[in-house]
């Protein structure tokens, strides 16, 4: 286990973040903190107990002795309260820092979320790069969604979040644990992180909280023109269904400049709730002459208790607003309702006297994105659309006509143009940013045109383009696993065993874990030092071996001499070798196993290992040749998962004598599925499947010593606990010879 060296730092949560309105980000950070329940000044008392009180009462008459704080291990989490749109995903971290000040790494530790909380765990991190991830105790557990076992980073790591946006990442240090938390549903989310390893109980706890809102507004125009009076509007709906919400408040102040509200009060300040609709109005009136600016502060706030629920009161978006009184005709209307449940509301009557000018809106584009991207990457791109004129543009349309090499999610060839028609107004002198999100099929000069109109017939239009480049070649990393060993042995003689492992890639190889495992019926010891030993309780010899570094083109051996203990018709040796490649493949691992005949001491026969018979006495016979074939099956993982590909090796080996038409048929349950493009074998063979039975030629002629190797790629389809068979017979083992490898299936995440 590590020690990262950093200092843990101490700075706490400025308030809760708010909701991008944009939805191109999760959260932001606050403008506004949300007001702390006040605490009630002494604990409440209980009836008497038999026992200890949880809180003790001081002694009456008894001085309190002030004693220095005594330096504990402390777990900390960081962000505590957070507010968040439901469906998205929320990231907490943790921290354990000892009492020397440093943090620790490799440190369980346990996530919990109360369980009449809304969310659930969405993933959360391990033991870090440098395990291998086929050892089970490596990867962190969700024991279902509301618990949860992670550990603290072994080092530095980055949350993409898998966007191009690099502002939504999350760093995390050694010493760091990290889980992330979802909520399809409105509510708070109560989560404690606990870990074991520190012994006080208050310092090894850590809390947090998250708000769950289903909601997305629209605030008045930044920028009005009004005469005598003006009504500013809010409409409030939710964000999956865009039903309107009732009962919500909206915050009306006047920030700056001559003006008074009205909504039921006057004032500065006029708090407005939503009605059926989801629309929250107030009267705005000019206390200045024409000519005067008023600033209008809008605060979208969720009431404290909003339907039952127990969240404070949350301040969820922040707006600002600018009236230019001129006397004359308002050119703001309060924005309709897209769902149709409220009226266009009428046009005031124009003055009988012809306007001076004649206003009309200017629309203007910019473009910015992606200058170059890999073929099968992504181009983003924002569109800014400005009203330039001195009028506001209504019913706002933009058209993005795109080349074949690009693809739209909205669209489907041969279709490839997409439409947004709900953009909405642009005030005069307003801007606003459109986002669009391309994949990337073909190499070459990809452009698209953006076109955008509006009601009033103002127009614009303008084109981008982007460089695609077919990504480097990717540098391919193998490996191949081999393990030797003698094909039979007689009780008390010793079997040398041999594992080899060969870089066959192109890149070299790092931290390789080289798992070796031996029968009851052997005595292993190992030749090659810098092993681990390793008690799993299953009266089987384990070896662990950890190589920092295989070059390209090399191989490594490990031999291990084996006292033979105990008669075994098939006594196998296990190797399983996982190394990181440092390229797109990530980490890649081989397993290979070897099964030798041990026959029982036969006190007349035995001649001990490179003896020479006397003269005239009588030679050791040969092992019957029926026992002298091999079968065996090597899983390249296990458990394995509905949905996936699980990989299955069967292995026949030959005795001392040649063999002749030897068949083998693999048996799959009908939970696995075998995939008969992807066979692979060295036999020379062709399989046939019938039912869920793998069958295979005949081999005309199996080679005294030959091994042969039958790869077969399997689909999982259900969950349980199976098993595959495999057999084989030939000429001189009629009595079929058969061999059982048990799956375990587990369900989908």
């Amino acid at each position: 286990m590590m020690l990262g060296i950093y200092a843990l730092t101490t700075g706490g949560c400025a308030g809760l973040p708010r909701i991008d309105p944009t939805g191109e980000r999760i959260f932001l950070r606050p403008q506004n903190r949300v007001t702390p329940v006040a605490a009630p000044a002494t604990n409440p008392l209980a009836p008497p107990v038999f026992t200890d009180p949880v809180f003790p009462q001081p002694v009456p008459g008894q001085p309190r002795v002030g004693l220095p704080p005594v330096p504990q291990d402390t777990l900390t989490i960081t962000p505590e309260r957070i507010l968040a749109p439901v469906g998205s995903e929320v990231l907490l971290k943790s921290r354990f820092c000892t009492r020397e000040g440093y943090l620790l790494t490799d440190a369980k530790i346990e996530w919990l979320i109360a369980r009449e909380s809304a969310g659930e765990f969405v993933s959360l991190g391990g033991r870090g790069y440098f395990r291998d991830p086929w050892l089970p105790w490596n990867k962190p557990k969700k024991i279902d969604n509301q618990y949860a076992i992670g550990y603290t980073a072994k080092v530095p790591l980055t949350i993409t979040r898998g966007t191009a946006e690099v502002s939504d990442d999350v760093q995390i240090e050694p010493g760091e644990a990290w889980a992330s938390i979802t909520s399809p549903v409105e509510g708070t989310s109560h989560i404690t992180a606990v870990a074991p390893e520190i012994e006080t109980w208050k310092e090894r706890r850590a809390m947090a909280t998250i708000y769950w809102v289903d909601v997305q507004w629209t605030f008045p125009p930044t920028t009005i023109t009004a005469g005598s009076s003006q009504v500013m509007t809010t409409i409030v709906r939710r964000q999956t269904d865009g039903t309107p919400l009732e009962g919500w408040l909206v915050r009306y102040e006047v920030a700056d400049g001559g003006g008074t509200l009205s909504g039921g009060q006057s004032g500065q300040v006029v708090e407005a709730t939503t009605d059926s609709e989801g629309r929250a109005s107030i009267d705005v009136t000019p206390t200045g002459s024409a000519g005067s600016v008023t600033q209008i502060r809008t605060q979208l706030v969720r009431p404290q208790g909003y339907r039952g629920n127990n969240a404070p009161r949350l301040v969820v978006a922040n707006g600002a607003s600018t009236i230019n009184w001129t006397g004359g005709v308002n050119d703001y209307l309060p924005p309709v309702d897209n769902l149709g449940a409220s009226p266009l509301p009428s046009q005031p009557p124009l003055q009988t006297a012809p306007p001076a000018t004649v206003r009309r809106p200017q629309l203007e584009l910019e473009i910015f994105g992606d200058q170059s991207v890999q073929v099968g990457g992504r181009a983003r791109f924002e569109v800014v659309i400005r009203n330039l004129g001195d009028a506001q543009a209504t019913d706002i349309v933009l058209i993005d006509r795109f080349d074949q090499g690009l693809s739209h999610p909205s669209v489907q060839p041969p279709v490839y143009e997409v439409e947004n028609n709900a953009i909405g107004s642009l005030a005069a002198g307003d801007s606003r940013s459109i986002f669009l999100n391309f994949g990337v099929h073909q190499a070459g000069r990809l452009g698209h045109v953006v076109s955008v109109s509006c009601k009033e017939g103002a127009r614009a239009e303008k084109q981008a383009f982007v460089n695609a480049t077919h990504p480097p070649a990717q540098q391919q990393a193998g490996m191949k696993v081999e393990k030797q060993g003698p094909r039979q042995r007689i009780v008390g003689e010793v079997a040398p065993f041999t594992l080899l492992i060969t870089n066959t890639g192109e890149v070299a190889l790092t931290n390789l874990e080289i798992a070796d495992e031996y029968p009851p019926s052997l005595r292993a010891t190992p030749s090659e030092p810098g092993f681990e030993r390793i008690a799993l309780g299953d009266n089987r010899d384990h070896f662990l071996w950890r190589i920092p570094r295989l070059e390209v083109g090399q191989t490594k051996r490990i031999d291990v001499q084996c006292q033979c203990l105990a008669p075994s018709e098939n006594a196998c040796s296990r190797a399983q070798v996982s190394a990181v490649t440092g390229t797109t493949a990530g980490t890649i691992s081989g397993a290979d196993e070897f099964c030798m005949l041990i026959l029982p001491r036969r006190e007349a026969d035995v001649v001990p290992q490179g003896a020479i018979p006397p003269t005239g006495g009588p030679t050791p016979s040969a092992p019957p040749a029926a026992n002298s074939l091999q079968v065996g099956i090597t899983a390249y993982g296990n458990p394995v998962r509905v949905g996936a590909r699980a990989t299955y090796q069967v292995i026949l080996q030959n005795g001392p004598v040649d063999d002749q038409q030897v068949q083998l048929r693999v048996l799959f349950p009908a939970e696995l599925a075998p995939d008969m493009t992807s066979i692979r074998t060295n036999a020379g063979v062709e399989p046939n499947l019938v039912g869920n039975e793998l069958r295979f030629q005949p081999i005309a002629t199996f080679r005294k010593g030959e091994r042969l190797e039958f790869q077969i790629t399997v689909t999982v389809k259900q969950p349980g606990v199976r098993n595959i068979t495999a057999e084989v017979i030939s000429r001189n083992a009629p009595t079929p010879i058969r061999t059982v490898e048990s799956v375990d299936i587990i369900g989908s995440r």
